[in-house]
């Protein structure tokens, strides 16, 4: 499988159909938070990328487009989601927030909830173990 560059509309489609095939696998969440996510500046032909997470489905489910009733909006250009999300350099993650890249727009206190999720399992656990095989997935698919 050859990789794709982030957030390209093959990177997309590649992620949607790894999402898929983990769907019954994936645990729930007790925590609802709608945000939507703007991208700016993108490579791909459009100048920014419009999506969303929803968790109160009971799993997080990211898709294309903007909620119309979401808790908050989070917007940053198409660099700085890459070094957070595909570079992944934790020390990173500070300057960006207090350099004003990342612009949060409503209930931002809700990011809070999402960061919590965001931490990994421990890894010597069946979660850890399916969270690492899933960013494996992804990471494959990523150019």
């Amino acid at each position: 499988m050859s990789g794709h560059p982030f957030l390209s509309p093959e990177w997309i489609a590649a992620v949607k159909a790894i999402r898929e095939e983990y769907r019954d696998r994936v645990g729930t969440t007790d925590i609802d938070v709608r945000a939507n996510v703007t991208i700016r500046e993108s490579p791909f032909g459009e100048s920014d990328i419009l999506g969303h997470l929803d968790t109160t489905g009971g799993a997080m489910s990211l898709d294309e487009g903007h909620l119309d009733d979401s808790d908050f909006g989070i917007e940053m250009p198409y660099s700085v989601a890459h070094q957070l999300f595909v570079e992944r350099d934790p020390q990173a993650v500070l300057p960006i927030l207090l350099g004003g890249q990342v612009r949060l727009t409503g209930d931002s206190s809700k990011i809070m909830l999402l960061a919590g999720m965001a931490m990994p399992p421990d890894p010597d656990t069946e979660a850890g173990a399916l969270a690492r095989e899933l960013m494996g997935r992804i990471a494959a698919v990523t150019e």
